[in-house]
């Protein structure tokens, strides 16, 4: 069996892990857009959440609503802290999964290489067995001429 035949499945199996480690990656790229995202929606809420209280905290207010503000802007800032953590480790997560992405790759332009080369060299050879056949035939074709004239 040819050389480029028994890497064909090595390939194969190598293109495929490239292929499921970026997929793998582009999840972990939209889960990190995400975490930003809700990142950025919780610090917007808290951001108009204390304009508003702000506007209202001049108008006046009891000290019930100033507690319940309080209280709800610790529960904010903690919602805010939880989500500063989740992205930060989807984007350790992502640059992990880039690294599986970039060796997967590596690999997998190695084995082509290595495939393309075997299939360069079977070319040569097979090439090389061509021309030598037409040189046997066209030496016998020559030399049964010359033999026939001996006879």
């Amino acid at each position: 069996m040819k050389r480029s035949k028994r890497l064909m499945p090595v390939l194969e199996l190598a293109e495929s892990k490239e292929k499921q480690t970026a997929r793998i990656l582009s999840e972990s790229r939209q889960k990190l857009e995400a975490a930003q995202r809700n990142l950025s929606s919780l610090i917007g809420f808290r951001d108009n959440y204390s304009a508003q209280f702000q506007r209202s905290g001049n108008a006046g207010l009891a000290s019930r609503q100033l507690i319940e503000y309080r209280i709800f802007l610790a529960k904010i800032n903690t919602a805010i802290a939880d989500q500063e953590k989740a992205v930060h480790a989807a984007q350790t997560e992502l640059r992990k999964r880039q690294a599986e992405w970039e060796a997967a790759r590596k690999h997998s332009l190695g084995i082509r290489r290595v495939f393309e080369q075997s299939l360069s060299e079977e070319r040569r050879s097979d090439e090389k067995k061509q021309q030598t056949e037409q040189d046997e035939r066209a030496a016998r074709r020559s030399n049964g001429g010359i033999l026939a004239d001996f006879i």
